[in-house]
């Protein structure tokens, strides 16, 4: 045995005296675990743009976006090659080119159907949509979806929010252990920071209890029309998409499905 090799193999016997149980910090599967305490967490949009965008937009990428709204998903496609935007309000209104700054390469179009019309056909690698379509009808999604097929490029990757009313009820009713308030409280031992902390959350829980009730007494009447995860999966296989993951699991209330051209 050469001495290179005896160092590699002392390297692995000396593991023998650590971990003892197996090295464990956290749980992967735990949406609430964190390896770094108070400091390991990271905003659900941020995680969003780490998984579903980052990966899929470079500088070849031509990119479609279903409802910028004041244009802040449109910002993380800005290293697209072109970014082309459908809103249903004017960009005047939505403050977009304030917020996204000179990009010549951003269209945006107002629309005033799902045509799609204004679209290049077989044009687009990549389409994104957050926080649009739990506003839209079912028939308006199938209207877009149907219309958006021959704009998109074979192969392209394709993620959208929908509304599910089962996924943001479990939500709901599992509240409290996806509150951030779980792995903050522990750390304060101080009463009056404690009595501060478990009144903040109690706020918090209070308007998210009633927003809720808005929703259970007439969801559409409050601007969120349920699609429901089975329900888009299947129109989708119908329009000839094929359907990568029925939720990529990163939004606790709503589904966010990736699927493919």
């Amino acid at each position: 045995m050469t001495a290179s090799e005896q160092r590699l193999r002392d390297e692995l016997q000396s593991f023998r005296k650590l971990w003892k149980g197996g090295f464990f910090v956290a749980d992967p599967l735990d949406p609430m675990s964190s390896p770094h305490d108070i400091f390991g967490y990271v905003g659900i949009y941020h995680a969003i743009w780490a998984a579903c965008i980052k990966p899929y937009v470079t500088a070849e990428t031509t990119a479609l976006e279903l409802g910028p709204g004041r244009g802040a998903w449109t910002r993380t496609l800005l290293p697209s090659r072109e970014v082309w935007c459908l809103d249903a309000l004017p960009a005047d209104h939505n403050g977009f080119w304030e917020y996204v700054g000179e990009a010549p390469h951003v269209h945006y179009v107002h629309v005033t159907d799902f045509s799609c019309s204004e679209l290049p056909n077989d044009s687009f690698d990549y389409l994104f949509s957050y926080d649009t379509l739990c506003h839209t009808s079912f028939e308006g999604i199938e209207a877009y979806l149907r219309n958006l097929r021959s704009k998109l490029r074979s192969g392209a990757d394709c993620f959208v929010m929908v509304a599910d009313f089962d996924k943001y009820r479990a939500f709901v009713e599992h509240r409290d252990e996806r509150s951030v308030f779980n792995a903050f409280i522990g750390y304060f031992q101080n009463p009056l920071l404690r009595r501060v902390l478990l009144r903040s959350a109690g706020k918090l829980n209070t308007r998210l209890m009633e927003r809720y009730e808005q929703f259970l007494r007439d969801p559409e009447a409050n601007g969120w029309f349920h699609a429901g995860t089975d329900e888009t999966c299947r129109l989708l296989d119908e329009l000839g998409y094929r359907v990568l993951d029925r939720d990529v699991g990163l939004d606790p209330k709503s589904p966010i499905v990736h699927f493919r051209r």
